[in-house]
């Protein structure tokens, strides 16, 4: 069988992955590149239908990276380590092993992207052969970001992301003004700072598919009068450091069936209660609304934790908060 000549670009980390995967897609597309994008989000990479000059953008997880042996990308990312999936790795220096995977295969004609001190200096001791790139967050300059009008990605979350994105199309040699139409017309991922709903100055928020304090606290830190809806299944080794976001939370609402465990995280640093199901902790948020003086409010719903608990997954959480949050605006508003 004859080898189809194409580039491939393998992305990796804790938080970002499918936002970067999407919106490098994206940028490719606008570009008349073909992009195709599997693994972790998509399709299966051996069900995408590659031709000559296909791009295949990949995202990978740790549990795949901790079992690949093969794996040889033209372009390897990682975008940021933190402590993740330890119920599974054990320990942190597991997950990073298997994260840097990711680069244990490529040779000097391949290119290694990474943002981050601490996992450059650990690229750097295991005498990896591919090119190390420094990705670094204020890549875009001035005048470049003024140009970019959508707020989603110049949110703070997405900084990061933008930056990838922005690192990788240059790579590609594809021109500013591309670049600027495809980021400003590009939709975020549901279930991810996913503003879907504003009513009599309140914003609602479903940004279910922060799984950890560490996805959760750029929301926290972003926004202002929260009544923040929060539990789950906790992830083992998570630190909840609310001395810096405290002050823009009005409330917390705790939910899923480790209540005794979230309210030790946040007793004697914000106010809270227990209501048990998201359902329930809507209606409370409601309650406490209608009953609180307030300029503009935002209704969070950032989990920092995981959803097998009461749902199926992170997406049938988001859902779920949306519907019911929408069925209560539509009865009270």
């Amino acid at each position: 069988m004859q080898k189809i000549p194409v580039k491939s670009i393998v992305i990796t980390g804790t938080n970002g992955k499918s936002t970067v995967c999407k919106l490098t897609q994206h940028i490719f597309k606008a570009n008349r590149l073909d992009a195709q994008l599997g693994g972790n989000i998509g399709k299966p990479v051996l069900d995408l239908r590659i031709k000559k000059k296909s791009i295949v953008i990949v995202e990978a997880s740790s549990f795949q990276l901790a079992y690949t042996k093969f794996l040889k990308p033209n372009f390897a990312i990682i975008l940021n380590i933190t402590r993740d999936h330890l119920d599974w790795h054990n320990t942190i220096t597991n997950y990073k092993n298997a994260k840097f995977k990711i680069f244990s295969k490529q040779d000097s004609k391949d290119i290694a992207l990474l943002n981050n001190k601490k996992l450059i200096n650990i690229f750097k001791k295991k005498n990896y052969m591919s090119k190390l790139k420094v990705v670094k967050k204020n890549f875009i300059n001035t005048k470049i970001k003024k140009k970019i009008t959508n707020d989603y990605l110049v949110s703070e979350p997405n900084l990061e992301n933008l930056s990838f994105a922005f690192q990788i199309s240059r790579m590609f040699k594809i021109k500013e003004k591309i670049f600027l139409k495809a980021v400003n017309n590009f939709k975020g991922l549901p279930h991810r700072h996913e503003i879907f709903l504003k009513k009599n100055k309140i914003t609602f928020i479903n940004d279910s598919k922060a799984t950890s304090f560490e996805s959760t606290k750029y929301a926290l830190k972003n926004n202002k009068n929260i009544f923040w809806i929060l539990g789950g299944l906790p992830k083992i080794g998570d630190k909840f450091n609310l001395h810096r976001v405290s002050s823009n939370i009005i409330k917390s609402f705790i939910i899923g069936k480790k209540t005794t465990y979230f309210k030790n995280k946040v007793a004697k640093k914000i106010k809270y209660k227990i209501s048990f199901n998201l359902k329930k902790a809507i209606k409370d948020v409601f309650n406490e609304i209608l009953l609180t003086k307030y300029n503009k409010a935002t209704v969070l719903f950032s989990p920092a934790s995981a959803s097998y608990d009461q749902f199926d997954s992170f997406v049938d959480r988001g859902n779920q908060f949306k519907k019911i949050t929408k069925e209560h605006v539509k009865k009270l508003f």
